[in-house]
């Protein structure tokens, strides 16, 4: 990402500012866009207000804003009466503005994906009810050149995937603000967590160790479950000799059950037959009694009516047929006699338009000959006006090329008189960077003579020196604090032991607890179990099939249950049962409760237990490593002591008080001595800027001169090729003009004095001769089309006349209205033609009729009424023949029935072993026989369906425990893989190890920029590095840990520094932002600290990680005033207003 302009308009104090990142800050004297610029102002200027507005545009919140706390309760009511939040954007819109002044800030950039943005938050005012109130921000950006998107989540998703990074991203990779420069440093371990996932993307460990820890939850409650259910199906499993008892029962039983079916099946037969005797008995006799009926029917007149009246139809079918097909031609004769006057009205119609036709013919014959005479009149111009549109082409060419000649020579005559003021502009700058280099050349001799001044007091030498001094005097300070310190430590020792002592004292407390909660847990453990047991075991005896017999009992009024033995109403039903149950199962939920009391008593009192005993233990162990780091600490300050010169058989504490003092005074000299280098320094750099505001200004006079010599060139360049141009023009022209004359001179003369006219007449004479050609083109198509059509027309004509050689022929001419006049000849002729031929058919099919129909009524002694009334009473054939038909089928039907209900009959009579005359079973004493079988046989089915029942049940515990034990080995395995992966990477522990990797190289990375801040101290971490603790180690002794807590202001910036620059170089790809804003820290900083910092900073883009980078600094401290060029400049303006103004800039062209 590369920030090019930001654009401001009444934001917080600043009233307007417009910051061209990308071209407006380049350094004045080398012109190159400046590696690192200041955001200098007074104090409430408005300084950081140009993060913010960089911020609310992209983000449309800042980091002032988002750390805001209760944001959502945290309101207060302004001047005008409105309720604002202290966390909203809206507070951000400038004081005193109205309602018609703009107010926004709109950052452009060019996104990861190289085309440019445009992303603008909008604030301001409204009137509401006469009250001004602040305006609905509104968050807009723009891609290129296309139109503005709007609403919260598009324009985030838009400048999201153009940026590559988050709000908190971007605070640490482009913008260290006030309070949170040092979060990195001196945070704990979740903040650097929180910071650490920010820039590296490491959430997903953190989502891969939660699906770990929730994959080892799920496996761990499946695996004790699974537990559960295998120890519960262990005890449903019958013994041995009590499922051999079964299965002895259920072999006895199914002998018993066979011989019973057998005489089952033997009575049901005999049931079968008895019954089959008994029906066709009867139906035999209603079938007799309805054969009796129908026969009677055969005989009755109805039935030979219809006979008859069948018989004569069939007999006279072709007859009929010769009958029909008779009238059917008289009737279509008919209609042909009937259509001929239609023909011939219109055969009449058409006559009068084909004379008018004709006449029409003649007079198109005339038009067409008095066009052909006019075009072989001007048949000889043909030539010329075929050519018309090129002709114009070239008389606009001369046209146009005799203005261009013209347009020359005045560009000529206006070039020529440029000359004399060019050459007097090359004089005049030649002169000027003469002047120049005289100055340059004055200035350098006064910055010599200083340069050997300031080498006379060596401040090479002096910094040494102070560099030395400085190093001992931090040495002594550093010991003064070890003193003291060590007196603290011991205070601290001291109080630990008696809070060891008394923590040993309630641990004591806290087992015999422990114990008696043990004890108690076991007795009420003990206790639900047995209570689980006997309840498990009443359940599993009240079988549903046993429960659903004995229902059946009440259900057929029996007295005594055949498995018990028990009279009916002592046997126990649903509810009997549940009411025994019942004490059971509450007995259960007691010791349960009492179990569950019990557990939480225990495992409060071990975590009491263990909660102490581990404090005791850190405690102790805290108190082993604070003696041995005081005695540490006593031999370094002994050390140090004996470095610094010190007696350490005398009081330490007074020497170091005599040394800091001493040291203090040779500073003061050194530092006199050092400021009267920097003032000689100071001058110099006064001089060498005004040389170089020279030796700009002689770059820009030898530009000049370059500049106006280029200019001379040009110009007589310009005049040679203007005279080039006219001379070609002229030739053009002279061809242009031989080449029109050859074709015009005849037709027109002089046609080269009025070009206008010769074009306009042209073109007229041109399209009149188009146009009469055209005309007679198309009249003497038309021409021939008549003529063909009043051929076609005749020929059809004397056709129609054949065949009706007696109709008027002579019409008066008139128009017939149709499409296609052939067409209607055609039409008329076919239909004409087929009315002759129907005619000619029907009257021999007539005449073969009558003499075929005249036979059949002489050898028959009929009439042709007779034959007409057959015909009529054609719909009464189908309904005789059908009453034939269904009567005589009746008769056949009932014959076989008979005969079939006598053989079943006797077949039955055979199986029972009767025969005719004997009598057959009693029916009652059958079915009787069949009760009591039936009776037997369902208590055969219930007492195996028990055992079956106990078996198939037992079948299936066995099942089932086989199934869960396996489950039980597959689900402990899975579940001791994911206890090993969750030890190792459930919950944070992934993360937690990724970042500890990470931390080192970026610590690394710190490093190499506080080298160049500082050679004291460096950055380390442990090797198992949990909690992502950073060391701080003093290269000045012996790179002992220090404490960020007792390091100096100083001190933490510069550290704080080396680590942010670090982690704003966790650049990705899509990560890169090409400027570093800093707004915190330098105002701690001496004067060396600050100047190491500042070099560190302007070579920044030469350091790993910052290829191209630059950096803008947000501070008042006058040190960076003096020394950063390039500056943006927040000026007040009064009443809360500011402006923007740029220092040290070359002017944008």
């Amino acid at each position: 990402m590369k920030i090019k302009e930001l654009h401001i308009r009444n934001i917080a104090s600043i009233e307007k500012g417009d910051i061209d990142f990308e071209n407006g800050l380049r350094d004045a004297i080398s012109g190159e866009t400046a590696p690192l610029f200041l955001i200098s102002g007074d104090t409430g200027a408005g300084k950081t207000v140009i993060l913010d507005c960089i911020s609310m545009a992209l983000y449309k919140k800042t980091p002032r804003i988002d750390g805001v706390a209760n944001a959502m309760r945290n309101d207060y009511v302004n001047a005008e009466g409105e309720t604002l939040r202290v966390a909203s954007i809206e507070q951000y819109t400038r004081l005193g503005i109205s309602e018609r002044e703009e107010c926004y800030s709109e950052v452009i950039f060019e996104g990861n994906d190289g085309m440019n943005y445009h992303a603008r938050l909008s604030l301001g005012m409204q009137r509401s009810r006469k009250q001004l109130k602040h305006r609905q921000p509104k968050w807009e950006v723009k891609k290129g050149d296309n139109d503005w998107i709007s609403g919260n989540t598009e324009v985030a998703n838009t400048i999201l995937q153009a940026v590559g990074l988050t709000f908190e991203q971007f605070g640490r990779m482009a913008m260290l603000a006030q309070g949170q420069f040092a979060t990195f440093l001196t945070g704990n371990k979740s903040e650097r967590e929180a910071i650490l996932e920010q820039l590296t993307n490491t959430e997903r460990f953190s989502k891969y160790g939660a699906a770990i820890k929730n994959l080892f939850d799920k496996a761990q409650a499946i695996y004790k479950q699974t537990q559960t259910e295998y120890e519960t199906e262990k005890t449903h499993i019958l013994d041995k000799e009590e499922k051999e008892k079964l299965l002895a029962e259920q072999s006895n039983i199914n002998t018993q059950k066979q011989t019973l079916e057998t005489k089952i099946r033997l009575n049901e037969q005999q049931l079968t037959l008895v019954n089959t005797i008994n029906q066709c008995r009867k139906n035999q006799t209603l079938a007799q009694e309805e054969l009796e009926q129908l026969q009677k029917r055969l005989q009755g007149e109805e039935y030979k009516a219809d006979m008859k009246l069948v018989k004569n139809w069939d007999n006279t079918t072709a007859q009929r047929q010769t009958l029909v097909k008779m009238q059917e031609a008289k009737v279509k004769r008919e209609q042909s006699f009937s259509q001929e006057p239609m023909c011939q009205q219109m055969f009449n119609r058409l006559s009068a338009d084909f004379a008018q036709r004709n006449h029409d013919m003649s007079l198109l014959s005339d038009k067409t000959e008095k066009l052909h005479q006019w075009i072989t009149a001007h048949q000889s111009q043909e030539e010329v006006y075929s050519k018309t549109g090129e002709i114009i082409q070239k008389i606009r060419q001369y046209e146009d090329t005799n203005k261009e000649i013209q347009t020359i020579a005045r560009q000529i005559e206006t070039e020529t008189a440029r000359t004399t003021t060019l050459k007097n502009i090359v004089e005049k700058t030649a002169q000027a960077a003469a002047n120049t280099d005289n100055a340059i050349a004055d200035i350098q001799k006064n910055i010599e003579t200083l340069s050997k001044q300031r080498e006379m007091l060596n401040p090479v030498l002096i910094n040494q020196n102070l560099e030395q001094a400085n190093m001992r005097n931090t040495r002594l300070k550093q010991l003064q604090q070890t003193l003291q310190n060590m007196e603290t430590d011991t205070n601290n020792l001291e109080k630990l032991d008696k809070e060891i002592k008394g923590q040993t004292e309630k641990l004591t407390i806290f087992h015999q607890a422990v114990q008696k909660a043990e004890e108690a847990y076991l007795a009420a453990k003990e206790k639900d179990e047995k209570a689980n047991n006997l309840l498990h075991t009443m359940q599993t005896s009240l079988e549903e099939h046993l429960v659903t017999l004995r229902k059946r009992l009440i259900a057929e009024q029996a007295d005594i249950c055949p498995l018990c033995g028990q009279h009916i109403n002592h046997i126990y039903l649903d509810e009997d049962f549940k009411a025994v149950l019942t004490p059971l199962e509450k007995e259960k939920n007691i010791t349960e409760e009492n179990l569950l009391k019990a557990t939480t008593a225990y495992d409060e009192a071990k975590k009491r237990y263990n909660t102490a005993s581990g404090m005791l233990e850190t405690q102790r162990h805290i108190l082993a490593e604070q003696k041995n780091k005081a005695d540490a600490t006593q031999k370094q300050a002994l050390t140090v002591a004996k470095q610094a010169g010190l007696d350490i058989t005398k009081p330490i504490a007074q020497q170091v008080n005599i040394a800091i003092n001493e040291i203090g005074q040779i500073l003061h000299q050194l530092k006199l001595q050092q400021k009267d280098a920097e003032e000689l320094q100071n001058k110099i750099n006064l001089l060498l800027n005004e040389k170089k505001k020279l030796e700009i200004q002689k770059t820009t006079a030898d530009k000049a001169k370059v500049q106006a010599d280029k200019d001379f060139y040009a110009n007589e360049q310009h005049i040679h090729q203007l005279h080039e141009q006219k001379k070609a023009g002229e030739r053009t022209a002279i061809n242009l003009f031989t080449d029109l004359n050859a074709i015009l001179a005849n037709w027109m003369p002089g046609w080269q004095q009025d070009t206008y006219s010769t074009k306009n007449i042209l073109c007229r004479d041109a399209n009149e001769y188009a146009d009469m050609k055209k005309k007679f083109d198309t009249a003497a198509q038309q021409l021939q089309t008549a003529k063909a059509t009043a051929v076609s027309i005749g020929n059809t004509r004397d056709k129609i006349l054949h065949l009706h050689a007696g109709w008027d022929t002579s019409a008066s001419p008139a128009t017939y209205p149709c499409s296609d006049i052939n067409d209607e000849w055609t039409r008329l002729y076919i239909e004409i033609n087929t009315i002759a031929k129907d005619t000619c058919e029907c009257t021999a099919i007539i005449t073969a009729c009558e003499t075929t129909l005249g036979i059949y009524y002489k050898t028959s002694g009929t009439a042709e009424s007779d034959l007409i009334a057959l015909v009529g009473k054609e719909k009464e054939i189908p309904e005789a023949r059908q009453r034939i038909n269904d009567l005589q089928a009746s008769i056949t039907s009932r014959r076989d029935a008979i005969a079939t209900m006598q053989r079943q009959q006797t077949e039955a009579m055979e199986k029972l072993g009767i025969c005719e005359g004997q009598d057959i079973p009693d029916l009652t004493l059958l079915q009787e026989e069949k009760n009591i079988l039936a009776l037997t046989r369902d208590q055969l089915v219930s007492e195996q369906a028990t055992i079956c029942s106990k078996l198939e049940e037992d079948k299936r515990n066995e099942d089932n425990f086989k199934k869960i034990t396996a489950r039980l080995e597959a689900v402990k395995k899975n579940f001791t893989k994911w206890d090993r992966l969750n030890s190792r990477f459930g919950g944070t522990r992934f993360r937690t190890l990724v970042q500890s990797y990470i931390l080192r190289p970026l610590l690394n990375n710190a490093n190499i920029y506080l080298a160049q801040i500082t050679d004291r101290y460096k950055l380390t971490c442990s090797e198992e590095n949990e909690q992502l603790s950073i060391l701080v180690l003093d290269c000045y002794n012996k790179n002992q840990v220090r404490s960020v807590t007792v390091l100096s202001g100083g001190e933490r910036f510069m550290i704080s520094l080396a680590l942010s620059l670090a982690l704003s170089s966790l650049n990705r790809p899509d990560m890169n932002i090409d400027i570093l804003f800093i707004d915190e820290g330098f105002g701690t900083l001496d004067e060396k600290s600050l100047d190491s910092v500042m070099s560190t900073l302007e070579r920044l883009q030469e350091i790993a990680g910052q290829n191209g980078r630059r950096v803008g600094i947000i501070s008042h401290r006058e040190e960076l005033d003096e020394r950063i060029n390039v500056q943006i400049r927040v000026i007040k303006k009064g009443e809360g207003r500011s402006r923007i103004e740029l220092k040290g800039t070359m002017p944008v062209k």
